[in-house]
């Protein structure tokens, strides 16, 4: 019993003495930091030396601003559940008539284009061209084709 209790003060002892230790002192080397010096070593001062009420300030002041983003981020997560809320998709029944309001509603409900199970790089506009393109040579085809027909059929 005698070595816990002597183990116990040696403890109490060593936190007891941990506060007046002193801190290693720091170098800045150029555009280093170390602990040991160099030539051209410039000695920093690493200590606070902030007063009392400098430090309790600071402290109030950094909770406050906790608080502060705390409120705004539940005001914010409240709004966006009542946009979403507001955000809903009514489905719409066959026989009800559809406003010019649900226009943009009733038109984000149309099943889009299904993407093609493998990747295929496009250039925007790219198939508005190539239609046009299309279209171009098939008008441009049939064309020709009834110009051979009329010149075989004056023959």
């Amino acid at each position: 019993m005698s070595r816990s209790i002597l183990s116990a003060i040696f403890f109490i002892a060593i936190s007891a003495l941990s506060p007046w230790a002193l801190a290693q002192k720091s170098y800045k080397c150029g555009n280093t930091y170390s602990q040991t010096p160099c030539t051209d070593a410039v000695p920093l001062a690493t200590d606070d030396s902030r007063s009392n009420a400098q430090k309790n300030q600071n402290d109030a002041t950094t909770a406050r601003i906790a608080r502060t983003a705390d409120t705004m981020e539940k005001d914010r997560l409240s709004q966006e559940k009542r946009d979403l809320a507001a955000n809903k998709v009514v489905a719409v029944t066959p026989d009800k008539s559809v406003s010019s309001a649900d226009a943009p509603v009733n038109a984000s409900l149309k099943k889009k284009k299904k993407a093609p199970e493998y990747f295929t790089a496009q250039v925007p506009g790219e198939k508005k061209v190539k239609k046009k393109a299309v279209k171009e040579k098939t008008a441009k085809a049939a064309s020709t084709s009834k110009a051979k027909k009329e010149k075989a059929g004056k023959s």
